[in-house]
């Protein structure tokens, strides 16, 4: 009696074991690991091209500062339905705010908007501080089934501490051919672009040239 109890169940388990297998295969292969992506500066065109007429002098480029949830590597996913999830295949190389302080300055540089834009922790001396937060950076999959990098920032010009200027836009790009790094990079170049196009840079403009 006991053998055939102890065949019963080793013939018990092994069914288990074989369903697990089963079940593990139905429900795909193990997960893959993660895919990193940039966010680089990005001139439309992909060519140089002269640099417009500034509209004002030169202006130090604040760290820029990212906002929760927004400001880990993982990507962001705007659901259809309005809420936030985070992709478990897709994240970004480093934080978002270590990558986006360089393409922010060389999107400002190249924008014609200043003279020159300088990294935070130059020496030269310069009144005006432009500082950026942003608000949001995210895949926005809320309407027609598209999967778009979006990034929505502010900016602020300060003439010492005195703010002089501001605005808020935002940048889209499709992410059709799979590359999350040229999509994400052409959005932060679109909302750079347009906030300094929203500013009134008159106000520092007389400032900026005299010093």
């Amino acid at each position: 009696r006991n053998l055939w109890y102890n065949v019963r169940m080793s013939s018990h388990f092994t069914l288990i074991a074989v369903a697990s297998l089963a079940l593990c295969g139905c429900m795909g292969p193990a997960p893959r690991t993660p895919e990193n992506w940039t966010v680089e500066f990005w001139r439309a065109g992909g060519g140089g091209g002269e640099k417009a007429a500034a509209r004002a002098g030169a202006v130090r480029i604040a760290q820029v500062s990212v906002r929760q949830p927004y400001d880990g590597v993982r990507l962001a996913v705007m659901r259809p339905d309005g809420s936030l999830a985070f992709d478990p295949f897709n994240a970004f190389a480093a934080a978002p705010s270590q990558m986006l302080r360089g393409a922010v300055q060389d999107a400002v540089d190249a924008s014609g908007a200043f003279e020159r834009a300088l990294a935070a922790n130059t020496s030269a001396a310069c009144p005006l501080t432009l500082e950026t937060t942003v608000a949001r950076i995210a895949l926005d999959c809320r309407k027609d089934g598209r999967r778009d990098a979006s990034i929505e920032l502010s900016m602020l010009l300060l003439k010492g501490r005195e703010p002089v200027a501001s605005a808020r836009a935002e940048g889209k790009a499709a992410t059709g051919d799979g590359d999350y790094s040229a999509a994400f990079s052409k959005a932060l170049a679109k909302a750079v672009q347009s906030a300094l196009d929203g500013m009134d840079l008159a106000k520092a403009l007389p400032a900026a040239r005299a010093e």
